[in-house]
């Protein structure tokens, strides 16, 4: 087996272990109602990605500056998720709103620099569907919705078992515009939903996670089917 074909089996190893680590650690933050095992078990999983990773973070083998704004994203993201209930919402919306701004900084500087690699296309989805799932925990933990407010912060993972339970010749399907603006709808409802007490983020929140359960219901079928054709 060649280095990358070692290294894209294993980042492969590690998603679906991810994957099935993230739902455990987020059922037992809801059983303590509290955050913090789904921050622990997060940054250990991605301790291990970048331990395992090492000179293959770039085809240059450096971690490069991409994957240094995605780090600090990671970091951000992992802070929110033990900002306590006192944190004021309109704090968090805004911590959503920065990491956003950064995911689209991060991307930038791979293609200019011509620093895209199979790691930072891993680090930088995870941490956009961790960065998901924490704050959808912390608007669970605040009392303002349901449980069905976790479903868009589960969706990645079970996506990921699913094809890993039943392969599809498709693989998962390629990020597209769609894609792209149903996760920023749902980031404004998120984000609605902790600066606004009242109907409106509600509403808003309920819009982007149908938005989101939509677009992945599109890659469930767009994999499966192009399994059956």
């Amino acid at each position: 087996m060649t280095d990358d074909a070692e290294a894209a089996a294993w980042l492969k190893t590690w998603t679906r272990a991810h994957a099935v680590a993230m739902p455990a650690a987020c059922a037992v933050a809801l059983a303590q109602r509290r955050a913090w095992p789904l921050v622990a078990i997060a940054l250990l999983s991605n301790a291990a990605l970048l331990a395992r990773s090492r000179g293959r973070f770039t085809p240059r083998g450096s971690f490069g500056a991409a994957n240094a704004v995605t780090a600090i994203r990671l970091a951000a993201v992992l802070g929110a998720g033990l900002a306590p209930l006192a944190t004021p919402g309109w704090m968090l919306a805004a911590a959503l709103a920065a990491v956003w701004v950064l995911d689209g900084i991060d991307g930038w500087i791979a293609r200019r620099q011509g620093l895209a690699s199979a790691f930072g296309d891993t680090f930088d989805k995870e941490t956009d569907a961790l960065l998901i799932l924490v704050a959808d925990v912390q608007l669970w933990q605040r009392g303002r919705f349901g449980l069905w407010i976790l479903t868009t912060g589960l969706l990645r993972y079970a996506y990921v078992l699913a094809l890993a339970i039943a392969p599809s010749p498709a693989g998962h399907v390629p990020r597209s515009r769609g894609a792209r603006l149903a996760f920023l709808a749902l980031l404004a409802g998120l984000m609605a939903g902790f600066a606004r007490t009242g109907t409106a983020g509600t509403a808003l929140a309920a819009l982007g996670t149908a938005a989101v359960s939509a677009s992945f219901a599109h890659s469930f079928f767009w994999s499966y089917r192009r399994r059956q054709d």
